[in-house]
């Protein structure tokens, strides 16, 4: 567990005052040395390994943290120091000994934006976790291991954490990524070293970074699938034109698609060993698009001129035709299913055709066919129920990981997610994003609807560890079966 939070920091210059801007330290005599190297920098660098956001004007170098704490904590420091400049050498057990008469340890703590006070973050690692904040990787714990354990540090989010790795493997950094943490594989003594190399990025230069390295799908390339999927028709019973473009576009990221005798588009990909995962949409709509209509655009929440979108169930096509599209960027190892129905709107039928071979083997099923933005749908009305207790626990822990606070366990209406629960398969129905389905007031939040792409592309990450689950709860089924029988 971490010893200690971090939050995000943003670069704010701090108020002038009489004593900000500094071009020689105080004199005191008799400090100590601390556990580092004896290697020499100058005393910038220093600071900057060990988590003193500094920035350089005309009038020398300034504190760029807004923190009051750690501003007193700055000049704290300078105070320790003999009449040394900025460019003067010191060695780095010396100066670590400084730090450490005002270290104070206070624990597990989720700071709030911009309160975190350095001394109270462990000193190897607290120039790592001052520069990923101020790159946009919100933290909320980290330790440096005192040389026992390995270093680590823990992210608000999987997103955060990830953006996280990808700037550190720029550098060549031996660590780890493990759901919201990041565990570092070599000393702590080399952490602070690595907290230079990320000052000399820009948060422009980070999001570049990261955008080019990003196994997801760009934003705007989404939203432009989406718009496409939005634009065709295809009411029920009338999906041909919806069939050919999803066709078209799944057809070169799986190994087997066919289109079954009642028109459902039924697909495969095998990525390794591993789980089997269904993935499902359905392509019609309740009704046709109104003639001439045109979708209108207010920043991210969409809707249509005139007659119903067509969210539902196109948000969620979208969203499983993206985790197709970079499935091959994605850690998932297993095999994957996908069922585009057709009919559904007019009672599931197109499901209800489905050949039951398909879905021989498969482990788990998520349907993306949900109004709002967090709904986890684990059951019909609460009596009809799509999975186990167990199992929607873990996935709503895994959501809280993508998203905090945002998806919740919820008792949902009819859809293709009943059907794949008959057969026994631990079924769980995910938001899209759209509102008002079925209406002319229809609505689709376009970031909630990436959201949930976020979302369903960890739950594949992770879909091992939730095969793991189903056969724990499996196994204490038997056990409980085998009691009965011996107690009878």
């Amino acid at each position: 567990m971490p010893c200690n939070n971090s939050i995000q920091v943003e670069t704010i210059i701090v108020p002038a005052i009489s004593y900000t801007y500094i071009t020689k330290f105080h004199k005191r005599n008799n400090i100590r040395k601390g556990a580092g190297t004896m290697t020499k920098f100058t005393v910038k660098e220093l600071m900057t390994h060990f988590g003193f956001l500094m920035e350089e004007s005309d009038l020398g170098i300034r504190l760029s943290d807004p923190n009051e704490q750690n501003i007193l904590h700055f000049h704290q420091v300078l105070d320790q120091l003999k009449g040394l400049s900025f460019t003067d050498e010191m060695e780095e057990s010396t100066f670590i000994g400084v730090l450490e008469e005002f270290f104070e340890s206070t624990g597990e703590m989720l700071y709030p934006f911009d309160q975190l006070e350095l001394h109270t973050v462990d000193i190897y690692i607290r120039g790592l976790v001052m520069q990923l904040n101020r790159l946009g990787c919100a933290t909320t714990g980290s330790c440096d291991g005192h040389d026992r354990n390995r270093a680590h540090i823990y992210f608000v989010n999987s997103h955060a954490a990830k953006k996280a790795a990808i700037l550190l493997d720029r550098f060549n950094a031996p660590c780890h990524l493990n759901r919201t943490h990041i565990t570092f594989t070599e000393s702590r003594y080399e952490l602070p070293q690595l907290a230079s190399q990320l000052a000399g990025l820009t948060v422009e230069d980070a999001e570049g970074i990261f955008n080019q390295n990003n196994p997801l799908m760009k934003q705007f390339e989404y939203f432009t699938l989406l718009e496409q999927l939005l634009s065709i028709n295809g009411p029920s019973g009338e999906e041909d034109n919806i069939r050919t473009f999803v066709i078209k576009q799944l057809t070169p990221y799986v190994d087997y698609l066919e289109v079954d005798h009642y028109g459902n588009v039924l697909a495969q990909v095998k990525k390794g060993n591993g789980p089997t995962v269904l993935l499902n949409a359905h392509l019609d709509t309740v009704d046709n698009f109104a003639p001439d209509r045109t979708i209108l655009k207010d920043n991210h929440i969409w809707t249509a001129s005139e007659g119903i979108l067509g969210a539902d169930d196109r948000a969620g096509v979208c969203v499983i035709l993206a985790v197709a599209q970079t499935l091959q960027n994605s850690t998932f190892r297993g095999t994957m299913k996908f069922a585009f129905t057709v009919e559904e709107e007019i009672g599931l039928v197109g499901a209800r055709q489905l050949a039951k071979s398909f879905l021989w083997g498969v482990d788990m099923a998520f349907v993306v066919d949900r109004r709002g933005i967090g709904d986890i749908v684990t059951s019909c009305g609460g009596y009809i129920s799509f999975c186990t207790d167990e199992f929607a626990r873990n996935v709503k822990r895994i959501g809280h990981h993508v998203h905090r606070n945002r998806w919740n366990i919820v008792a949902g209406g009819s859809s293709d997610t009943r059907i794949w629960a008959e057969q026994g398969i631990n079924s769980i129905n995910l938001s899209a994003g759209y509102n008002y389905e079925h209406t002319s007031n229809e609505i689709l939040d376009i970031k909630a609807n990436y959201g949930t792409y976020e979302f369903v592309t960890q739950l594949l990450e992770e879909s091992r560890y939730l095969k793991q689950v189903i056969r724990n709860r499996n196994d204490r089924n038997r056990i409980r079966t085998v009691n009965r029988g011996n107690i009878g």
